[in-house]
């Protein structure tokens, strides 16, 4: 990635940050080029990105400030429960949906799905916001779930409510996350450049029998994405506050 892009992200993600705020100066090129260590012709391209960008504006004798109304960030705020999961897929739309029954899944999520032959439905989604991509999501089903999936229900209705609807009790559900570079096939899905880091999130819910329901990967754009656990300290004890102290 080009010297200049990297401090363009890093400029950018202050802006997100509010740590340049709406209607603030940027400090000057040359404290830049100093922070970053490298030239001010550099800091001009990056500042220029984000000027193209419409994050910022020029000032001739002034200075550079950010401009009002490009900073919006989707703030999901998952809480621990599989109910307030749902919820939260309420909050943004979807393009580009894909489906595909009876393809073939990668080894390691047909096994955590524990299919057989490993051809199961997959689902392949851009969520949107603002009229924006903040996220590429591709949902791994067995083909029992699968198949009450249609694409005319994927284009007004979100998919763990459609299981739903169709009797299937969501009981429960393990999540990682881990950052990652995103690829070619991201990076034409969330409109970001090669090699963006990326926030990777990968989730197998469960019903109420303990079958597994749906493998989830989901790559999201890290200036439009917060992701908040709240922990409950109440009745952790005194030792898990000295492994913390």
């Amino acid at each position: 990635m080009p010297l200049y892009h990297q401090v363009a992200g890093v400029l950018r993600q202050r802006i997100t940050d509010g740590d340049y705020p709406v209607g603030g100066k940027l400090v000057s090129e040359d404290e830049l080029a100093a922070e970053f260590s490298v030239s001010r012709a550099t800091i001009r391209q990056a500042v220029g990105e984000l000027v193209v960008e419409g994050l910022v504006v020029r000032k001739q004798g002034s200075g550079t400030f950010v401009q009002p109304g490009n900073t919006r960030v989707l703030r999901q705020r998952f809480r621990g429960s599989l109910g307030a999961l749902i919820s939260e897929s309420h909050s943004a739309r979807t393009r580009d949906i894909k489906l595909s029954h009876d393809e073939r899944i990668p080894d390691y999520i047909a096994s955590a799905l524990r299919l057989d032959d490993g051809h199961g439905t997959v689902v392949r989604r851009t969520r949107m916001m603002s009229g924006e991509p903040f996220a590429y999501t591709v949902t791994y089903l067995p083909p029992q779930f699968g198949d009450l999936l249609t694409a005319a229900d994927l284009h007004t209705h979100a998919l763990m409510e459609i299981l739903l609807d169709h009797g299937v009790r969501l009981t429960s559900a393990t999540q990682a996350i881990r950052a990652q570079l995103a690829d070619a096939e991201v990076c034409a899905r969330i409109d970001v450049p090669l090699g963006s880091a990326v926030l990777h999130v990968e989730r197998l819910v469960s019903d109420d029998a303990g079958h597994a329901v749906e493998f989830v990967q989901s790559w999201y754009r890290g200036d439009r994405y917060e992701y908040t656990v709240n922990l409950d300290l109440a009745d952790a004890g005194e030792g898990l506050f000295a492994q913390l102290a």
